[in-house]
């Protein structure tokens, strides 16, 4: 077999889970890693340019006839959403009619955004990491932040105005999925089984406090501090990451199901997962 395309982000979560993958299996399935902005990798889906990839939920909604979620490598969970920053003094309500700068249409945070306000903001996309410093020099009104964002915006001078992880908690009682891992349909339920096995072999081995992991997390982590490298990991990895299990897949179709009764993402008759456990 060829070596399965699999996409990830370069975010700390994203590289502490696949540090070791390639291990786990028992189909000499390998790998061949393409790391890319969680938006590109949304886009890419849309031609189902990979065979395996992380995917914003929202962009997993637009995707369904060609991927399916895996079980394992989620980011989901709870405290975790994405935030809705500004300079000191703006007011929420200028949401009406402010600019937003945010991450990519296809992202969850961007969805969120949408089902809190009801309809569409006024959006100016953006690589993640454009868009509190867009929001500092007053290229925008709001930024919508993501990953890392939600412990550093302050460096730039900003305030939250809006937790939309918080929001959807209160108005759900359920975690908040933000992305999850889909395998191409095409491959066969044998082999999105070995894949959810060897990215949960790599999460196992990460989490043995590997130097090699943390040296490949740092070489990717954009200058962020080993701090907020661990406090990034601390939020967004958890047993949801192991597997999604009942809740996180409960969590995933109500939030997909909003977005279709809006008509963010088409209706599917299609199962959401790339196979069901045995009991």
């Amino acid at each position: 077999m060829k070596p399965l395309r699999i996409g990830y982000s370069t975010c700390p979560n994203d590289t502490y889970i696949f540090a070791e993958l390639g291990g786990g299996t028992s189909l000499s399935i390998t790998f061949q890693p393409v790391l890319a902005d969680v938006e590109t990798l949304n886009q890419w889906a849309l031609g189902g340019r990979l065979e395996v990839t992380k995917l914003s939920f929202c962009a997993l909604g637009r995707v369904r006839d060609t991927y399916a979620l895996l079980h394992a490598g989620a980011a989901l969970g709870h405290g975790c959403g994405p935030v809705l920053v500004a300079r000191p003094g703006t007011a929420l309500g200028k949401l009406q009619t402010g600019v937003v700068a945010a991450p990519g249409e296809l992202t969850t945070a961007r969805l969120l955004l949408s089902l809190y306000l009801k309809r569409e903001p006024i959006l100016r996309q953006m690589v993640f990491f454009e868009v509190m410093p867009a929001v500092a020099q007053g290229e925008a009104d709001f930024g919508l932040v993501i990953h890392e964002g939600r412990f550093t915006y302050r460096e730039y001078g900003l305030e939250l105005l809006l937790d939309l992880g918080e929001w959807w908690e209160s108005e759900t009682g359920s975690p908040i999925p933000l992305g999850g891992i889909a395998v191409r349909r095409d491959l066969g339920s044998e082999v999105a089984m070995e894949v959810d096995r060897a990215i949960r072999a790599s999460l196992t081995a990460a989490s043995s406090g590997s130097l090699r992991v943390m040296e490949y997390v740092l070489a990717h982590a954009q200058e962020m501090s080993p701090a907020v490298v661990g406090q990034h990991i601390d939020l967004y990895v958890n047993d949801f990451s192991f597997h999604l299990g009942p809740s996180g897949r409960k969590a995933a179709e109500l939030l997909l199901g909003r977005a279709q009764e809006v008509g963010l993402v088409p209706a599917s008759r299609l199962p959401l997962m790339a196979y069901e456990e045995s009991a």
